[in-house]
């Protein structure tokens, strides 16, 4: 399933640091138990995939299943952050990047208008569904995007029968978008008022749209009871999210290391780096502390910043995701020397990519002094992500908590909000 590979780490743990982190664990582990912690009260995704409603799959099944029939060439996913981030990262590792199977989902998270123009150019006169995703509604992205694409919904099937291809995921109990789903008679799924965006992945969130593209969602959550299930012993060699969680913060506390570089092979994987990204560097930075988290695709940003990783500032350290069995493979077969590729006969592209892989760590290791931390899945499917996801937000707890910050709220990003709604003329409600 997972595997935490610390061999071409660097500074590694001592036992006498490993026996004072799985301390510290410990009381941290007190404190949740106790509500005591900070935020913890917004921890409903630990025991969301062992206590899953029912009734909720049911009906979203049933409405993927309505949608199915209408023969939808697009389905139009609106939403911004933990809205958007992990449920495509699980639709582009179960499904592969450019996965042509079923209705097209197109992304809107940006209200550029060019983007925007071309993504009304792409639909053109084609069928087409949407779902919206915003727990408040009022965040001013996802609202100006339902706007638009729902004005041309309209325009294209009717008012009256517009609310038959418009699902509405946000808080269950109020909002603005709740009320407008009410009024409209959209179908809606509610977002747990426990759990916060960036670890909503496995609510109608990212659920529903997985359904939309095929994705079996009993997977989903069954790999994400199997990492609760490995995750609970404190011991860190018994438990690599614990393991993970320590070692980054020794690193970055004992060894000066300000920067993770979370590093993928394939473009299918970039946005669960991304949802690392997200989940960590939100939830850690705070208080002027926290690791910053990068994002790399390999190979290909080896001929853009590899120069920079081997021989540039030693201020960072690396931890790639590793997927042993990807989604598809090809051999090449290779009869003339033409190109001076006869050497790669009979070799797969995955072999090629290994070979990459082994080939940077050990430059970047051996050579370059770049501490590396290795995380190796089995294979790109849905058990698989709902694991990941589920080990990452486990990790995540454990890493802020050390820090001494709330994993689960992001006070400063409503600095900007002010300053953009003040610029735009919006007066208080």
């Amino acid at each position: 399933m997972l595997k935490l590979d610390t061999s071409n780490v660097l500074n590694k743990l001592n036992k006498h640091n490993s026996k004072r982190y799985e301390r510290a664990i410990k009381n941290i582990i007190s404190n949740i138990e106790l509500t005591s912690a900070k935020g913890c009260e917004m921890m409903g995704w630990y025991s969301l995939p062992n206590n899953y409603d029912s009734t909720l799959l049911l009906a979203m099944k049933k409405k993927a299943a309505e949608w199915k029939k209408y023969r939808l060439a697009y389905v139009v996913v609106i939403g911004i952050g933990g809205s958007y981030v992990g449920v495509r990262a699980a639709i582009d590792m179960c499904c592969g990047a450019v996965d042509k199977e079923g209705p097209e989902i197109i992304w809107v998270h940006n209200m550029g208008a060019t983007y925007i123009n071309n993504l009304f150019k792409k639909i053109g006169k084609k069928q087409f569904a949407i779902i919206v995703i915003s727990k408040s509604g009022t965040t001013i992205e996802p609202a100006i995007g339902f706007r638009l694409f729902r004005e041309l919904l309209e325009k294209r099937v009717g008012k009256d029968k517009a609310h038959k291809y418009i699902v509405a995921i946000t808080d269950a109990e109020a909002g603005t978008l709740h009320e407008m789903a009410l009024k409209n008679n959209y179908t809606t799924f509610g977002i747990p008022n426990t759990i916060g965006g960036r670890f909503s992945v496995l609510t109608p969130v990212g659920l529903f749209p997985m359904l939309i593209k095929g994705i079996d969602i009993l997977q989903v959550l069954a790999g994400a009871r199997q990492a609760i299930k490995d995750c609970s012993p404190i011991e860190l060699d018994k438990n690599s999210a614990y393991n993970y969680a320590c070692l980054r913060h020794y690193l970055y506390t004992n060894k000066s290391l300000v920067i993770e570089n979370m590093i993928v092979y394939d473009p299918s994987m970039v946005f669960v780096s991304e949802m690392w990204r997200q989940i960590f560097g939100e939830s850690e930075g705070k208080n002027h502390c926290g690791l910053y988290p990068d994002v790399s695709l390999f190979t290909t940003d080896l001929h853009s910043m590899g120069q920079y990783l081997q021989e540039g500032v030693r201020n960072f350290f690396e931890t790639t995701i590793w997927v042993n069995q990807p989604l598809h493979d090809q051999t090449l077969n290779i009869r003339d020397n033409v190109d001076k590729l006869k050497y790669l006969n009979k070799k797969t592209l995955h072999k090629l990519s290994y070979s990459a892989f082994m080939g940077t760590i050990h430059a970047h290791t051996k050579i370059g002094k770049v501490n590396n931390i290795i995380i190796q899945i089995d294979k790109q499917d849905a058990f698989h992500f709902g694991y990941l996801f589920l080990w990452f937000a486990i990790s995540l707890t454990i890493s802020a908590y050390l820090l001494g910050v709330n994993p689960f709220n992001q006070p400063g990003v409503e600095a900007y909000k002010h300053n953009m709604f003040k610029l735009l003329g919006k007066k208080k409600s």
